[in-house]
């Protein structure tokens, strides 16, 4: 192998001067076993008296004269048979070289494998080579150090192929060879990433990732526009590249063509980038700076007013440490849809204590950081909770309401302000103040008019306030005068009726409704019969006049509609017998 390898650098395809190889020569005849030596003296000698000869006359032999009356040993070698060829290789046979000829646009595809024990490498060259002993016109070569090789080359345009195996060992042995060739119709195809698959940067200059597939001749080719009309100069395909857009921000497009071994381009790809170099800003803050916060492991949000990096955002987004310096850790979540970002702490904080907040090094898609809004101060507070219930809800006017309120999370005893307000939008007045010993308080109350009752627990250094509502409705009273809802009325058809009903406390204005109702004997049930709207004068009455239209069981019930000061109410059922 030694041997075979010198006369290839010797002849010119390992590259190195004649001159050189004469020493280089005489060292691997001291070093070759004399058994291999013995039957190949001739050709070394001979190979050396070619080299002096070269030498003396200034040219370098192209051709070794033990193969030069083979013409299979050297370019233009022998026509190939078919799709497949075999033979001996190896030992004394340095080279079979096959001829033939491809259509444009067709792929070249060879296999060659040989005995056990041998080393045979496979050589493609193209119409401008002149032997297998030089490196023109070489197009692809596979030599592993088996005789299992295989080799594949795209011809764009066609013409004339030498395929050489060379026995690169003494051992020789049989070899079988496969050539096919085809064509290939089917275009490349391609896509791209822009900015390793950011949305925006806000840098001009963006790597290119580029992806493409060819199923035969593969893609060797690779041109980029920014305008998908323009190219540049088609340049060897590589998987990552970059471009640079021209200055200014907003979306910028990028198209790409990739083109196959044979020379077909593929269907323009375009990906897409906006150039942002605008920062963005932090728009609002939860819990507000300054401000006090309940619960020692407060949510802390903080919203921007664009798309922000989420790791950016979770890697110290929110920067909290206490007014020693200590950093708070915690747990950071981004949410995209609400563009905000939060912070919960992961142990409890200390009440009362005031904590320094800032925005960290947080950055949109585009890679810009977030301007700063400086720091702020935020106290975290024991959670307290204030809880009333009033029994019952609803009383008619003049009855009285007992509030129950359980006060929790505080120092005991604790006072409780009470402050009342019939009408929220004017405000609350001082109403009286209750104290515990347990937390639990009681209040007995009996409103005029529908009331809010306000409970609240000031707070203390580090325990926050509590407050409570609690709302009792006041019915206004609705009745029927004349009548009396245990006495049965008697009254006749066609024979007017008149129904006074009065509300209390009286007032002009107020909504009556005259309901009336008809027994049905034959399901034995009260049916609903219709009802007529009157509104109150200044007495606080409202009257209509009824008309029976035939005999029976009936009754009437007047209701009376809500407002601002009462709930709504309704009368006992005064009932009529109606006779012909």
């Amino acid at each position: 192998r030694n041997l075979r390898a010198a006369m290839h650098l010797l002849t010119g395809r390992g590259g190195f001067a004649a001159p050189a190889f004469l020493c280089f020569a005489g060292i691997l005849m001291a070093m070759y076993p004399f058994s291999q030596r013995r039957g190949r003296a001739t050709i070394l000698s001979t190979i050396l008296g070619a080299v002096l000869t070269g030498a003396v006359l200034g040219a370098a032999p192209t051709v070794p004269i033990a193969n030069a009356a083979d013409p299979s040993a050297d370019i233009p070698g022998v026509p190939l048979p078919g799709p497949v060829a075999a033979g001996r290789l190896g030992g004394a046979i340095y080279d079979i070289v096959y001829r033939f000829s491809v259509a444009p646009g067709y792929v070249i595809v060879a296999s060659l494998t040989g005995a056990a024990g041998t080393d045979f490498d496979l050589y493609l060259f193209d119409a401008s080579a002149t032997t297998v002993l030089s490196t023109t016109g070489l197009q692809v070569k596979s030599n592993g150090p088996t005789s299992t090789e295989s080799i594949s080359w795209p011809s764009r345009f066609g013409g004339t192929y030498y395929i050489d195996m060379n026995g690169a060992t003494d051992v020789e042995g049989d070899y079988r060879l496969t050539i096919q060739t085809v064509p290939d119709p089917t275009a490349p195809m391609a896509s791209m990433v822009l900015a390793n698959g950011r949305a925006a940067t806000n840098q001009l200059t963006v790597p290119v990732t580029l992806t493409a597939r060819d199923d035969l001749s593969g893609v060797t080719e690779v041109a980029l526009s920014g305008d998908g009309a323009t190219y540049v100069e088609w340049q060897a395909f590589e998987p990552s590249t970059s471009w640079t857009f021209s200055p200014g921000d907003g979306p910028r497009t990028l198209w790409v063509k990739v083109r196959n071994g044979v020379g077909l381009e593929s269907v323009a790809a375009t990906a897409n980038v906006t150039i942002d170099t605008d920062r963005p800003t932090a728009i609002d803050f939860e819990p507000a700076p300054g401000s006090s916060v309940v619960g020692l492991r407060p949510r802390f949000t903080v919203t921007f007013d664009e798309p922000m990096d989420p790791a950016t955002w979770n890697d110290l987004g929110l920067i909290v440490q206490s007014a020693t310096g200590a950093l708070v850790l915690g747990g950071y979540v981004y949410d995209p849809a609400a563009r905000a970002g939060s912070f919960v702490p992961s142990a409890a904080l200390q009440p009362g204590a005031p904590y320094i907040v800032t925005v960290g090094d947080v950055r949109d898609i585009a890679g810009n950081r977030v301007s700063s809004p400086g720091s702020w101060s935020v106290t975290p507070l024991v959670p307290t909770a204030l809880v009333g219930r009033a029994d019952p809800k609803v009383v008619a006017r003049g009855g009285s309401v007992r509030v129950d309120v359980t006060l929790t999370g505080v120092p005991l005893p604790a006072s409780i302000e009470v402050w009342s307000a019939t009408d929220s939008s004017v405000g609350y007045v001082p109403f009286t103040t209750i104290s515990t010993e347990d937390g639990r308080a009681s209040l007995l109350v009996t409103p005029a008019l529908n009331t809010t009752y306000r409970f609240r627990y000031a707070g203390a250094f580090g325990i926050a306030p509590a407050q409570v509502d609690v709302r009792v409705l006041v019915r206004r009273s609705v009745a029927l005068i004349g009548r009396s809802s245990t006495v049965v009325s008697g009254a006749r058809v066609d024979r007017s009726v008149t129904l006074v009903a009065a509300v209390g406390p009286a007032g002009a204005g107020v909504s009556v409704s005259f309901r009336l109702y008809r027994f049905d004997a034959a399901r034995r049930t009260w049916v609903y019969a219709g009802s007529r709207g009157r509104s109150t004068d200044a007495s606080g009455r409202a009257s209509y006049t009824w008309v029976p239209a035939s005999a029976g069981s009936w009754y009437w019930r007047a209701s009376v509609a809500s407002t601002v000061d009462f709930a709504n109410n309704m009368s006992p059922v005064y009932r009529w017998s109606v006779s012909r």
